[in-house]
């Protein structure tokens, strides 16, 4: 195969992954060719294609491997939003402003979704010496926080069975939790002497095949809108 052969094959691949968030095939194509201009495109950007399509495919076929393991399916998925991170140009200073445009990028019914279906029951906690459960609902930056929480449990911790983000049949809520000594919910004003292990009970009712259609939206939207906006500014 030369290499004329591996880049044709290589944007069928893409075609047939990125096919289903365009509503035609010209959008799509110029969606593709605007990475793979080698004169005027981005190696960015083209990088960026192959590595949310390679990582979102490798946590689409975990169930194949580990059924049930929803934590690897997470940690394929951060890794993937990581790799968007450095191709944008973010740097570990400049992460949180990252993640922000990418929950920007979520569609109203995919953010709504998520929100709906992944909820936070309550947490256990401790101030001043005194025990307390407390509730709060959470927002998109916290279930993205939750989603890096859970990559670090799997990558330090080789804890990936624990929790759960999917629900595995249409009529029952599931019920999970998680320990974390960080603060894992953004949105919320911890008050602690020193930081603790907190338990963090969630229930869920989401769907991997309706939750990976918004989250890959979303990485395509980002691609599409904040890394050519970066890239023009940098011309």
């Amino acid at each position: 195969m030369d290499k004329y052969d591996f880049i044709k094959d290589s944007r069928r691949e893409l075609e047939a992954f990125y096919a289903k968030f365009f509503d035609s095939d010209d959008e799509l194509q110029t969606f593709l060719s605007d990475a793979f201009d080698y004169e005027n495109g981005s190696l960015a950007r083209r990088q960026a294609l192959f590595q949310v399509q390679r990582f979102i495919s490798l946590a689409n076929d975990i169930d194949k491997i580990r059924p049930g393991r929803d934590p690897l399916r997470i940690l394929f998925l951060k890794i993937g939003l990581d790799a968007l991170c450095t191709l944008s140009g973010h740097t570990n200073k400049t992460k949180p402003l990252f993640y922000s445009k990418f929950c920007d990028c979520f569609s109203i019914e995919g953010k709504n979704y998520i929100l709906n279906n992944f909820r936070l029951s309550y947490f256990e906690d401790e101030y001043k010496g005194h025990s307390f459960e407390a509730s709060h609902n959470i927002d998109l930056s916290d279930f993205l926080n939750i989603i890096k929480t859970t990559r670090d449990m799997v990558a330090h911790d080789f804890n990936y069975w624990e929790m759960q983000f999917f629900a595995y049949d249409t009529d029952s809520t599931w019920l999970t939790s998680m320990e974390a000594k960080d603060d894992i919910l953004l949105s919320y004003n911890y008050q602690r002497e020193q930081k603790k292990e907190t338990t963090y009970h969630f229930e869920t009712t989401l769907n991997y095949e309706k939750f990976i259609y918004y989250f890959t939206e979303a990485c395509v939207r980002f691609i599409d809108e904040h890394m050519k906006k970066s890239l023009v500014e940098k011309q």
